[in-house]
């Protein structure tokens, strides 16, 4: 059996069929890409406040927590699903604030996960000789 050539009109519509869900494919995988760093930006401010809540004079670790869970739902409510706050303390009185989540999903099954740590020097008054 010959083979059958497309012609213009033929040849366009099945160009048209490829290439628009490639390019549609492409700026949803790049707005996915550009959600997907500011919600790293967002999770890394939780995680700077949380270790500054938890290492000011007077701090504790469960007022770095509450402070990182209360920057994420200021600004990242929309953005980060499924956030994990946790703090630590760590050898030489270091506080350890880590921040984790995954990124709202634009693009079906894409789900990229999201982290940030902070450690910081607890601060405490001493009295000088």
């Amino acid at each position: 059996m010959p083979r059958r050539r497309l012609t213009g009109d033929e040849g366009s519509v099945v160009e048209a069929a490829i290439v628009i869900p490639a390019a549609m494919l492409v700026i949803l995988l790049s707005v996915q890409v550009c959600l997907w760093a500011h919600a790293s930006t967002l999770v890394q401010a939780a995680a700077t406040r949380g270790d500054q809540a938890a290492c000011i004079e007077g701090g504790s670790l469960a007022s770095g927590i509450a402070e990182a869970r209360s920057a994420l739902a200021e600004t990242a409510n929309e953005v980060v699903v499924n956030p994990s706050v946790d703090a630590s303390l760590m050898p030489g009185d270091q506080v350890e604030v880590r921040v984790t989540g995954f990124t709202e999903s634009i693009v079906p099954g894409v789900h990229f996960a999201v982290s940030a740590v902070r450690v910081g020097s607890r601060q405490e008054f001493r009295a000088g000789n």
